[in-house]
C-alpha cells in the first residue's frame, strides 16, 4: 500500500518524462530517501539555509544527479543505528564492573594470599581506560565507523563478609569517520553495584545505571552549515550469575547475565530548519559466558591470563518504529529507527596482575553481530587502600 501511496504522488507531482527520469534516478535508494527527495522538492521558501539548501537540491537535480543524490543521502543520513550503538558500547564498559565474580570474600584476601588481613582493607578505588574501533553496515544508509574512547572510575567498599557494594561514574567520547556526516558524542553516567560472592565460588553481581550521550551533527553541504545537537538518555539494569571453579592454577567461570536497556531521543531541530521528532528503543538481553583462566604464582603477585567466549541475544527488541522529520513549507518524510540485529557473539583475550596493593590488567575483545562489528582495547587498574 505505501508503494502505491508514493507512486500516486509521483504521478501527480511530475509529467510522464519526468516520473520515468526521476524513477530512474532512486533506483537502489532507500524508499525513506526516495519520501526525503520527494519533500525537499516542494520547499519554495525564499528565506534562510533551508532555503539556501532547497535551492542547490533543485539546481543539482538539473546540472549534476550524481551531487543531487549526494545530498539527499547526506539530509537524510539515518544516524539512529549510531546513536543506539555509542548508548550500547557505553552501558557495556559501564557494567565491565560486574562482569567477573570477586576475587575473594573480604576486601583484604587477593589472590595470591594464602591468609586474610580481615581488618586491614576498608576501600577499594577501580578504575580502566579503553578504546573502541567499530563498523556498522546497516543497508538504510546507516553505515558508519566509530572510534570510542573513555574511562571509568569507581568506589566501592564490603559491607558483609561475602557482600560488596559500589559507586562508579564512566565517560565515553565517539568520533565517526569514513562517512558523509561528522558525529561526535559525549555519554556520562553514573553505576550503583553490588556483588556478592559464596565460599563454594557462587557469585551474584547487580548493576544499575543511568546518564546521557550529547550529541554534535554536522551535515554541512557546499558551504551551507547544517549543523545540530540533541540529547539520548538512557536507563539500564544488569545482574550476573555464575561460578568460579578453581582446581590448583586452572579456573573455569560459566556464568549468565540479563540486561534491560531503555533509550530515548530528544526532539531537535537542525540548521536548515529539519525537525526531527523524539523517539525511544527497548531491549532486555539474555547472555551467557565462559571465563578460562590460568595462575602464574610468584612470591608475592599472581599473573592469570585469560580467554573469553560468549553470546547473546535480545529477547526483547522494539520501541519507535519511524522518527518524523518536518520541513519548512510544512513538508516531511520518514528516518526509520535502525535497530541493531538481536544475536551477538563476543569473545576476547586478557592478561591481569594481582598484587597485595593493587591489581592491573590488559584486554582484548570484539563483538560480532550480522550488521556490526566492534574491537575493545582496554587498560584497567584497581588500587586497595
Amino acid at each position: 500500500m505505501k508503494n502505491i501511496f508514493r507512486l500516486f504522488i509521483l504521478f501527480f507531482c511530475f509529467d510522464t518524462a519526468a516520473y520515468a527520469a526521476n524513477n530512474n534516478i532512486f533506483s537502489g535508494m532507500p524508499g525513506y530517501l526516495v519520501d526525503t527527495a520527494h519533500a525537499w522538492a516542494g520547499i519554495y521558501s525564499e528565506f534562510g539555509p533551508g532555503a539556501q539548501i532547497a535551492t542547490y537540491i533543485n539546481e543539482s537535480r538539473t546540472n549534476d544527479i550524481a551531487r543531487y543524490l549526494d545530498t539527499i543521502s547526506i539530509l537524510g543520513f539515518n544516524n539512529t543505528a549510531m546513536a543506539l550503538f555509542e548508548v550500547s558500547s557505553h552501558i557495556d564498559r559501564a557494567f565491565d564492573v560486574i562482569d567477573a565474580p570477586l576475587v575473594a570474600r573480604r576486601g583484604s584476601c587477593t589472590a595470591n594470599l594464602a591468609t586474610c588481613e580481615y581488618g586491614r582493607r576498608t576501600l577499594v578505588v577501580d578504575g580502566h581506560v579503553s578504546g573502541t574501533f567499530s563498523e556498522y553496515r546497516a543497508g538504510q544508509n546507516g553505515d558508519f565507523k566509530t572510534k570510542n574512547t573513555g574511562f571509568a572510575i569507581n568506589a566501592k567498599s564490603y559491607f558483609a563478609d561475602g557482600w560488596l557494594f559500589g559507586v562508579e561514574y564512566t565517560r565515553t567520547m565517539t568520533d565517526t569517520h569514513d562517512t558523509r556526516i561528522y558525529s561526535d558524542a559525549t555519554g556520562n553516567s553514573v553505576t550503583m553495584f553490588t556483588q556478592y560472592l559464596a565460599r563454594s565460588g557462587l557469585f551474584w553481581n547487580v548493576g544499575i545505571n543511568a546518564g546521557h550521550t550529547s550529541w554534535n551533527i554536522d551535515k554541512s553541504i557546499a558551504g551551507i552549515s547544517d549543523d545540530g545537537t540533541y540529547d539520548t538518555n538512557f536507563y539500564a539494569g544488569q545482574t550476573n550469575f555464575g561460578i568460579r571453579m578453581q582446581r590448583n592454577r586452572i579456573s573455569v567461570t560459566p556464568s549468565v547475565a540479563v540486561r534491560y536497556l531503555r533509550v530515548s531521543a530528544d526532539e531537535y531541530i537542525d540548521a536548515v530548519a529539519q525537525q526531527f521528532d523524539q523517539w525511544w528503543y527497548n531491549s532486555l538481553t539474555a547472555s551467557v559466558g565462559l571465563d578460562l583462566g590460568f595462575d602464574f604464582v610468584g612470591s608475592d603477585f599472581v599473573v592469570r591470563p585469560s580467554l573469553h567466549l560468549g553470546g547473546r541475544y535480545d529477547v526483547i527488541s522494539n520501541g519507535t518504529d519511524e522518527m518524523r522529520v518536518q520541513l519548512i513549507d510544512n513538508q516531511f518524510y520518514y528516518v526509520p529507527i535502525d535497530t541493531p540485529h538481536r544475536a551477538a557473539l563476543d569473545a576476547g583475550i586478557g592478561l591481569d596482575f594481582f598484587n597485595q596493593y593493587f591489581t592491573a590488567g590488559l584486554t582484548y575483545g570484539f563483538d560480532m553481530r550480522s550488521d556490526y562489528m566492534s574491537h575493545t582495547i582496554m587498560a584497567k587498574l584497581k588500587i586497595a587502600f
